[in-house]
């Protein structure tokens, strides 16, 4: 009866609407968001007297976001679950996508928006009949990609000053030194049998991109200055407006997976080898030196002889994972992140961490001065230096700090809920459970955790999104998430 009642209260307030489909569905309601939200905020309203508004400027960006939020649609069992792309944080790089954030939409000569600095709630990435099958987040950039045969695979959005997008002559804006793309453009890549090749993953640094395929290897694009791209160094080499696009050599075997770095790149191969290169002052080659290199060479150290089924880097610390269940790390440690096994601030090859307590590892990730990994459990552990997620108190930590798995959706109604996936930022975290949730927190200061603030946040919190989740990429001050939507 209570169902029924608040069934009612929705239609006649006009927030649920009935949209026809086809006949072999029934009628299903649409219920707008927004009617949640504003109801919460009207109903704290008038529940605390003491309660202050926010400042103009604050309520427009939020009445803003609240107007363009997705509306929910239950379906039927026939229709298709759908990839969809959701994007917040920093806008005006262009990394998220929308053009009107940066560049408002006229009507007879007159914005009808305002610029959006900062998107601080997850907006639904308008995807013009792509499908997205894989997302990667640079330094003020986004790469987007489909698994399809056709022609075009790669798009890019955000800083190209590099070309770490390619050579895009006709989509560039400039402002003060920056060269930026507003919204996804193709990416060229040079396949000799485009029809045939499925991009695989994608995977971006400070200024260069990697672009792996199942049949042609990995191209790179972006800057070179350091070798991050796998190929020679050309001396005064011209980045901007760059035509190269290099079909990466000299790795042994079929490679599984790329990671970029600030200016360094990882690969590994199905047999569990490790290689890189690029930049390696901070040792995050793992090559035994501090030098740079420009072609791709074999890590040794503690890993030799250890089959790697996962590796993970972001800034200059890089992790890998055994299929043993054991964790390696080399690159740099002045925030903690190997200090479980030396003082020293930079370590030049992979030393095996010594971690006890943690289980089985299954998957690990890195940031700019922050760490985690997760186990075969579902168990989360965070180390380094920065908000780890266990409250203001805990900045710094050498050993792993078990986050409490109720924090991350798992309770004693929900006692099968566990994390499968670990993400970092520069300074942020994320993690995805089984069920499709995304959990966000670290510091927040361009909104980029996605929670509808630009508070810090000292602890794990979902972010609110009507899909699941399936990946999450993480960049400086945005982030992008794929998502299948909700049957």
């Amino acid at each position: 009866m209570k169902c029924f009642l608040c069934f009612q209260l929705l239609r006649s307030s006009g927030f649920m609407t009935w949209h026809p489909t086809s006949s072999t569905l029934s009628r299903v309601p649409i219920i707008r968001r927004q009617f949640f939200t504003t109801s919460l905020t009207t109903l704290s309203s008038q529940t605390s007297s003491r309660s202050i508004l926010p400042p103009s400027s604050e309520a427009q960006r939020r009445e803003e976001e609240s107007k363009e939020m997705e509306i929910s649609q239950l379906v039927g069992k026939h229709r298709k679950r759908q990839n969809r792309v959701y994007v917040w944080g920093f806008s005006y790089t262009g990394a998220l996508g929308e053009a009107s954030f940066v560049k408002p939409k006229l009507k007879k000569g007159k914005p009808v928006t305002s610029r959006r600095k900062y998107q601080t709630a997850p907006y639904l990435l308008n995807q013009d009949r792509k499908v997205i099958t894989s997302v990667a987040c640079g330094y003020g950039f986004t790469l987007l990609a489909s698994n399809t045969l056709e022609t075009t695979k790669v798009w890019g959005t955000g800083i190209n000053t590099d070309s770490q997008l390619g050579y895009q002559p006709k989509s560039i804006q400039k402002d003060e030194g920056l060269e930026y793309i507003l919204a996804p453009v193709p990416i060229d890549l040079p396949l000799t049998r485009p029809r045939s090749a499925r991009v695989t993953q994608i995977a971006c640094g400070r200024a260069h991109s990697l672009i792996l395929t199942d049949t042609e290897g990995v191209f790179s694009l972006g800057n070179n200055v350091h070798g991050q791209c796998g190929r020679t160094v050309v001396e005064k080499e011209n980045y901007s407006s760059n035509r190269v696009i290099h079909n990466v050599q000299g790795i042994d075997g079929k490679i599984k997976q790329i990671q970029c770095g600030h200016d360094h790149s990882l690969f590994l191969t199905e047999e569990g080898a490790v290689y890189s290169c690029g930049w390696g002052a901070d040792g995050q080659l793992g090559l035994g030196h501090y030098e740079s290199v420009d072609l791709p060479m074999r890590l040794e150290g503690d890993i030799k002889g250890e089959r790697i089924v996962e590796i993970a880097t972001f800034a200059d610390c890089c992790l890998a994972v055994s299929d043993k269940g054991e964790l390696f790390g080399w690159g740099n440690s002045e925030y903690n992140q190997l200090n479980s096994i030396t003082d020293e601030t930079q370590v030049y090859e992979p030393r095996h961490l010594p971690f006890t307590g943690v289980g089985k590892v299954v998957g690990a990730a890195t940031g700019g001065t922050i760490c985690q990994l997760v186990n075969d459990t579902g168990d989360v552990f965070v180390w380094g230096y920065g908000i780890l997620g266990k409250g203001p108190k805990l900045s710094e930590s050498k050993w792993p700090e078990h986050i409490p798995s109720i924090l991350l959706g798992r309770t004693k109604l929900k006692p099968d809920v566990k994390v499968t996936q670990v993400h970092c930022g520069l300074h942020h975290f994320a993690a995805v459970t089984n069920e499709g949730d995304l959990y966000t927190w670290g510091s927040n200061g361009t909104g980029h955790l996605g929670l509808g603030t630009l508070a810090n946040q000292f602890f794990p919190l979902r972010v609110s999104v009507a899909a699941d989740v399936t990946s999450v990429a993480c960049g400086v001050d945005h982030m992008v998430l794929l998502t299948k939507t909700v049957i």
